[in-house]
Order: structure tokens, then C-alpha cells, then sequence
């Protein structure tokens, strides 16, 4: 039996280009309907399924480290903390102890 030979695809790829990037390796043990989906994902995007599993990685990634980094008030919030900021209390007994404290503890 002869094999048949798959039809080469030309598909973008987003790893680095030199070896100075670096690459490392990643191995996974995922459901078969989601390897499916993926390698699907990445036909329809032109893709080879290790550059739309790293696509889709690093955005979620990034994503991630936005949602925790950075910190959302709602206008009102906004505004509190502006205000709080060009006008602040004058401190009360408890942050003046711990003033007391830390210049005992750690100079001042």
C-alpha cells in the first residue's frame, strides 16, 4: 500500500524568527474534542496549530496580568481618590502611633 502524501499548506507562523527569542516547550494532556477544536481554530485562521495554541497563550496570558495589575474604579471611586489624594485627612492617633513606631523601629 502506497502512503498518500498530505497537501503542503503554507500558514503563518508567530514563533520567534532567531534563536536569541528563545523557545521553550510545552507538553499537555488535553480532551480530544478540544485538540479538535483547536487544530480547527487554526486552519480557519491560516495557522499551524503551535502557532495559534502560542497565539491564543499569550493573550490569554497577557489578559490575565492586566486583570490583576491594573486596578478599575468607577467614576465615583475615581473621583474619592483624587480628592483624597490633592486633599488628604490630617492623620488620626492610630497612624500617628504607627509613625511613632516606625521611627523607633527603623529611624527616621
Amino acid at each position: 500500500m502506497a502512503k498518500s502524501k498530505k497537501a503542503k499548506t503554507t500558514r503563518k507562523s508567530k514563533l520567534p524568527k532567531s534563536k536569541t527569542e528563545g523557545v521553550s516547550r510545552l507538553e499537555a494532556r488535553i480532551p480530544t474534542n478540544v485538540y479538535r477544536d483547536a487544530e480547527r481554530a487554526a486552519k480557519l485562521r491560516g495557522l499551524t496549530l503551535t502557532a495559534f495554541v502560542t497565539t491564543t497563550i499569550s493573550e490569554a496570558a497577557h489578559r490575565a496580568i492586566e486583570e490583576t495589575s491594573i486596578i478599575r474604579l468607577a467614576r465615583a471611586d475615581q473621583i474619592a481618590f483624587a480628592q483624597a489624594l490633592t486633599n488628604p485627612p490630617e492623620p488620626n492617633a492610630r497612624l500617628l502611633a504607627a509613625k511613632r513606631r516606625h521611627a523607633a523601629l527603623i529611624g527616621k
